[in-house]
């Protein structure tokens, strides 16, 4: 993170730290006194997070694909 990064654009240490995150934003903003900067804020860390989380599951399922392409069986019979 650099010195000019908000501690909220960090990347979080992993995929079920960023749902955690996301839940807690999810709570934050549905509360009917959210403040309309505090929710425009926490409406782009959760874009963040949907997109980091996205790209991770794009990651493992390549990683899956490719850990297990050898083992299917192009011989229908």
């Amino acid at each position: 993170m650099s010195s000019t990064d908000a501690p909220d654009d960090r990347e979080p240490a992993g995929y079920g730290e960023a749902v955690t995150e996301l839940e807690s934003i999810l709570r934050e903003i549905e509360d009917v006194d959210v403040d309309v900067d505090v929710l425009a804020e926490r409406v782009r860390r959760a874009a963040q997070l949907i997109d980091w989380c996205r790209g991770r599951i794009l990651a493992a399922r390549t990683a899956v694909e490719d850990a297990t392409a050898d083992l299917v069986d192009d011989d229908p019979s």
